[in-house]
């Protein structure tokens, strides 16, 4: 998929804001190459200083933290689709509160810590499969796992997976014949900041610092999102408790144990400022959960009815090319394109949308029952509300919908 992706985007035209990342991908490889042929460690440090302090001279700013300015053509964080009715979709958007870092296996760099990043475009993500992991580590943790290590010697020896944790993610390596595959698929996260954080080890015996250690993270306040989809095979049962434990194993992943490198250090903590539950209309879990539709809803100011057509969708001008409604930082750039509105306006109109846009349209088509499944959107304020409402609804069961 990702590389139909990039051939797609190789016989279009190219963005005007993606010549910028290609630049500094350019400016990486240049710096590398350098460092690599420089003479002297005196040389190969004035080179990783300009890499470090310099990142961002191209634009006469020399700030420690790099904004990437992504096109909306990479789409690179879309959301999955729902097309089952025993399928659901959740997705966590959070705020880092410390540094996130995982190295790049790019075997050379300027840097002996450089941050992961994708390979063609230079954004900084973390990849799928390293968020598996770390959630099967999370769920093994609500499962009793430290009380199994305690017991144990810190051994695996004689744990038994839960059923609920096979039915995710899953049997491991040597499973033979009774080898099944999870229902859970994991997406990877994307950041659009880089920054930079100094260890400075010190000497026993002199008790001064010896060599300071940079490296390149994703920087505190960067915002980014935790996607899942949950789509069983038909005739494959999940137990009762597998989606709270799921959602608690999520939070605590995030907001106690961290994921990041380091994370004994305390690095790759996050504050979750929402969750979104994605489901088919009609289908188990929508009718067992509690009706949320129509709750603390805000009609649009005039100034905002303005800002949309009769569907209750926002004009084209205020649509990137996903669909989406277009940032702040895009606002500001429309030129004369843009509604006689101040920043400020679509800023507060942007916020109303994102929270009571889907509710707003709802109302406007009178919520007509249509022949093709609805894909309906629960929006909850923290991950205990999402767990709560699930232990309500509980896991639907019925193997036959499809």
């Amino acid at each position: 998929m990702i590389y139909e992706h990039y051939v797609k985007l190789a016989g279009s035209t190219l963005p005007e804001r993606l010549h910028d990342g290609l630049e500094r991908i350019r400016s990486t490889d240049h710096c590398t190459v350098a460092f690599a042929q420089s003479p002297t460690a005196k040389e190969q440090s004035r080179i990783r200083e300009r890499y470090t302090k310099g990142s961002n001279d191209r634009d006469g700013t020399t700030e420690p933290v790099e904004q990437l300015d992504l096109p909306d053509a990479l789409a690179l964080g879309k959301d999955p689709s729902v097309v089952s009715k025993r399928w659901m979709s959740i997705v966590v958007d959070f705020t880092l509160l410390t540094p996130w870092y995982s190295k790049d296996d790019r075997p050379f760099h300027v840097l002996d810590n450089p941050v992961r990043k994708d390979r063609v475009f230079g954004v900084p993500f973390m990849a799928a499969a390293s968020w598996k992991g770390l959630l099967r580590w999370a769920c093994r943790m609500e499962a009793g796992l430290l009380e199994h290590l305690e017991k144990h010697g810190a051994r695996m020896k004689g744990w038994n997976e839960p059923d609920w944790i096979v039915h995710l993610f899953g049997n491991e390596r040597g499973a033979g014949e009774e080898f099944s595959r999870g229902a859970l698929q994991i997406f990877p996260t994307w950041f659009d900041r880089i920054g930079f954080e100094v260890i400075n080890p010190h000497s026993r015996e002199k008790r001064a610092g010896t060599q300071p250690i940079v490296y390149e993270v994703v920087p505190p306040g960067t915002r980014g999102k935790l996607t899942l989809l949950y789509a069983p095979s038909p005739g494959n049962h999940a137990p009762p408790e597998t989606m709270p434990k799921l959602v608690q194993a999520i939070e605590d992943l995030l907001t106690v144990y961290g994921f990041s490198a380091k994370r004994t250090a305390g690095w790759g903590l996050a504050a979750i400022k929402k969750c979104e539950l994605s489901l088919v209309k009609g289908s188990d879990l929508d009718r067992r959960l509690p009706a949320t539709e129509g709750k603390n809803y805000t009609s649009p100011d005039d100034q905002f009815i303005e800002l949309m057509d009769e569907s209750g969708h926002p004009i084209d001008v205020l649509l990137g090319t996903d669909m989406r409604i277009i940032s702040k930082t895009q606002f500001k750039k429309l030129g004369s394109d843009k509604p006689s509105r101040t920043n400020q306006q679509f800023d507060q109109f942007r916020r109303w949308y994102e929270e009571y846009g889907e509710e707003h349209q709802r109302r406007i088509q009178g919520d007509n029952e249509r022949e093709h499944r609805v894909v309906v959107k629960r929006t909850f304020g923290s991950l205990e509300d999402l767990i709560a409402n699930l232990r309500e609804g509980e896991t639907p069961q019925s193997g036959d919908e499809r």
